[in-house]
């Protein structure tokens, strides 16, 4: 049985605001990881959460949602659109991974993208190639993703080289955006390292495609989220997605402070 009609339901609990149905769809003993943290680990607490959250994302609404699903997991990647503190309308690029368990949702992880990304022509065009495609097929996904990740982790970039599309865009908005393969090795290899140990894939999870890399240093702690998109079997697009946080970034930058509406009064 899927899954997908409960996600659907709990985004239109996120959308209404309603939080005791929020807290009423998750587990008594639900874990929520969040690109703006803190770590929750019951379902009190992350009603509460959201109650904090529609403070700074008022009207928060999840639009152009894509699925992914796996036996009692699903992937979405969205784009949320709400107020600032400050009153004006954003957007944010986000995925989230919802596992279920017979409670409810057991455990989410929520990687989001810095709000109002703008796309060069390049890139915009290799996006838009990316999401006109419909052919592929789950199996073929999995296989070219996995012999993507296997040549890059081996450092065979022939091999990479040879997997992609020829639009390819990576699509990163904390690090920057680039087209082509030497441009997007470049900003790759320009990105901090971890000083202890390194970022490896923890799950996968594919479409017919589309797929979900989820990675970490430590499993525990999920790092980053790889969206990717696929056309005519080749790698075409991937869109990073971060748990903000972890990387010591600030998700809000100067939306903090809210400004008190005024009436203008005629002179």
């Amino acid at each position: 049985m899927s899954n997908i009609d409960a996600v659907n339901a709990f985004l239109m609990a996120i959308h209404f605001d309603r939080f005791a149905e929020i807290e009423a769809r998750h587990a008594p003993d639900a874990l929520f990881q969040s690109f703006r943290g803190p770590t929750l680990r019951d379902s009190v607490a992350i009603a509460d959460w959201h109650g904090a959250f529609h403070r700074d994302y008022a009207d928060c609404a999840y639009t152009e949602i894509e699925y992914i699903e796996e036996g009692n997991t699903v992937v979405i990647r969205a784009t949320i659109e709400a107020k600032a503190p400050d009153w004006r309308p954003f957007t944010q690029r986000v995925v989230e991974v919802f596992e279920f368990s017979e409670n409810g949702i057991q455990r989410r992880r929520l990687y989001g993208m810095m709000p109002d990304l703008e796309l060069d022509k390049p890139a915009q065009q290799a996006l838009d190639n990316a999401l006109g495609y419909r052919g592929g097929g789950v199996a073929a996904t999995r296989q070219t993703v996995e012999q993507w990740l296997a040549a890059f982790s081996q450092g065979d970039l022939d091999a990479a080289r040879a997997m992609l599309h020829e639009k390819n865009a990576n699509i990163d908005s904390v690090y920057g955006v680039t087209t082509g393969f030497d441009a997007s090795m470049a900003a790759i290899s320009a990105r901090p390292k971890p000083l202890f140990g390194t970022v490896r894939p923890i799950a996968l999870y594919c479409g017919e495609h589309t797929a979900l890399i989820e990675e970490a240093v430590d499993p525990a702690r999920p790092r980053r989220a790889r969206w990717v998109r696929l056309v005519d079997g080749k790698v075409a697009v991937f869109e990073y997605y971060w748990m903000l946080r972890e990387i010591g970034v600030d998700p809000f930058g100067d939306r903090r402070a809210r400004h008190k509406k005024q009436v203008i009064l005629p002179i």
